[in-house]
């Protein structure tokens, strides 16, 4: 049989061709079809917003290059078309705008579905070996009802918002996931104008234990005169005694699975980079064949072979920590039903940005096939002056375990402290009072925010790491080293839509919107019903913004 491959990305077909020896392919870049109104609804002023909601929405050519492209060689060929796109609803959505382009230039569809979630050679000719012959079309349903509702709602609040004349006829661009992210930036900066500073004091004493220098500290005091009495009695006082040893055992469990949420928000930590840059370099490490599809929600390991990606390992620097013959590998409890886990596949040898991430998604995943859960010691020193309690609290490992191999998050500040028992005195080197003040919580960082979205099922693991780049690019907020701040349009127009309906910046609204496409995802749900209950909603919550912006002006 005569077939013409149909990729979803360049060097994934350039890994496709050489390890199946098929010449005949196509590399996309992305979607080349998209949806949008018809024209004459895409005429701004001359349309009422309001009537988007009703608008009849057709496939447009997105990037005409590729569309004559894959037409020119469907047209010239009687082949089976075989789409190899991404195996999740994305990718699905880019084989269905495959199929419109087939029907429209053959006027049929002959065509088998390719699927595989690393491009290494085995899982490739596995893939080939196992041609589907439909798509997941919950998959496509899914993917067509976000691109929908995002068109839709995005357009008409954006139109209505910029020709309100409340922003000095700038373009305001609103989306049902970048709200909320710029409300918990929001959120934050409420939180830091309203706290209010308190003074406290603290009365510690430093302890000299075996040569180590401890910091036994009181609990906050808020009243000055009675911190100084404190001080002033623990002053007299040239050894304390132990009223309670504690030492407990603690194991920290050795990383799950890797997943894109636990990749997004640890990197942003490890090498202060943005989540979309971060997606952008996983992205590429995966099409060029050394890590798994990094887009997944899955922390369970199901059907991989740890032996064959083992061995592969062993034969890079990071083969000192593996054991053939000694490894157990722990799952979670998430599966998106799409993808396995984040795993390497190949080894990406250059110390650039790039081998940074894949040695964090190498170490991370040796950490949970062959490493060991950690184990330390907690200690707690008490002691009473007179009914004065003075305490302080450590901790050193006992077995470092994974740490050895993935070292980023490691406990630090360790102190040694042997066993000691009530009635041991311990001799005093100094006693200090501080005068304190209470502190606001900082600015969000970008893995904090990614982690917010996350828990707020904000997005999925295919658009998440969006949002952050996003309200910063259109001005809403700006970062100042690590942090995100709030700029005076962002408080603008946060003000204005929590004077309409906190709903229309709150995580709840989309999170339902979220819950909607999975219940067409599982068949639960007809895509047209669950789309016309979310559009609904923000139809009513336009009314509202509607009737304020009248008059207010």
């Amino acid at each position: 049989m005569d077939y013409l491959i149909v990729t979803e990305k360049p060097s994934v077909a350039i890994k496709i061709k050489n390890i199946i020896g098929i010449s005949n392919v196509v590399a996309l870049k992305g979607h080349f079809l998209e949806l949008d109104f018809s024209d004459e609804y895409n005429i701004w002023r001359k349309v009422n917003p309001k009537d988007l909601f009703k608008a009849p929405i057709i496939w447009k050519i997105r990037d005409k290059e590729t569309y004559y492209l894959l037409e020119n060689k469907i047209k010239n060929s009687n082949s089976t078309i075989v789409i190899a796109t991404d195996n999740d609803p994305e990718g699905e959505l880019i084989g269905y705008e495959v199929l419109l382009t087939s029907k429209k230039v053959r006027g049929y569809i002959d065509y088998r579905r390719m699927r595989f979630n690393s491009v290494t050679s085995s899982e490739i000719i596995n893939a080939w070996k196992k041609l589907e012959y439909d798509l997941k079309w919950n998959w496509v349903w899914k993917a067509l009802f976000r691109h929908k509702f995002d068109l839709i709602t995005g357009a008409a609040y954006t139109r209505l918002l910029t020709l309100s004349g409340r922003f000095n006829s700038k373009l305001v661009s609103w989306g049902s996931c970048q709200a909320p992210t710029l409300w918990f930036v929001y959120k934050r900066e409420l939180e830091i104008r309203n706290f209010k500073p308190e003074k406290y004091w603290t009365i510690s004493a430093i302890v000299n234990i075996n040569g180590e220098k401890i910091k036994l500290s009181t609990d906050v005091i808020k009243d000055k005169l009675k911190a100084q009495e404190i001080y002033y009695t623990i002053k007299k006082c040239n050894y304390l005694t132990i009223k309670e040893f504690e030492l407990t055992e603690e194991i920290i469990n050795k990383p799950l699975p890797t997943d894109t949420d636990s990749m997004l928000q640890e990197v942003s930590k490890i090498f202060d980079i943005s989540g979309t840059k971060i997606m952008k370099i996983a992205e590429e490490l995966y099409a060029n064949g050394f890590i798994s599809y990094p887009r997944t929600e899955t922390n369970m390991w199901i059907g991989i072979d740890h032996r064959e990606i083992l061995k592969a390992l062993s034969r890079t620097p990071l083969g000192k920590y593996i054991d053939m013959k000694n490894y157990n590998p722990v799952s979670g409890k998430k599966n998106d039903g799409a993808h396995p886990p984040i795993y390497p596949t190949g080894y990406y040898y250059l110390s650039d940005i790039k081998g940074k991430i894949w040695e964090y998604i190498a170490r991370r995943y040796l950490a949970n096939v062959v490493g060991r859960n950690a184990k330390l010691n907690r200690w707690r020193i008490t002691i009473d002056v007179n009914g004065i309690l003075l305490t302080a609290t450590g901790k050193y490992f006992i077995d470092r375990g994974f740490f050895d191999i993935f070292p980023y998050f490691e406990p630090k500040r360790l102190t040694y402290v042997p066993q000691l028992y009530p009635g041991y005195k311990l001799s005093v080197v100094s006693v200090k009072i501080e005068e304190k003040e209470t502190k606001p919580p900082s600015r969000l960082t970008e893995s904090e925010l990614l982690k917010l979205l996350e828990e707020n099922s904000i997005g999925t693991d295919a658009t998440r790491a969006d949002y952050p780049n996003l309200i910063v690019e259109r001005g809403y907020s700006f970062k100042k080293g690590k942090r995100f701040y709030l700029s005076e349009i962002g408080e603008q127009l946060i003000n204005l839509l929590i004077s309409v309906d906190e709903r229309l910046v709150t995580p709840e609204t989309r999170r339902y919107v979220e819950k909607l496409m999975n219940e067409v995802e599982s068949n639960s749900l007809n895509v047209d019903e669950a789309l016309s209950q979310a559009l609904k909603i923000y139809e009513d919550l336009y009314e509202k913004l509607l009737e304020k912006l009248k008059l207010s002006n």
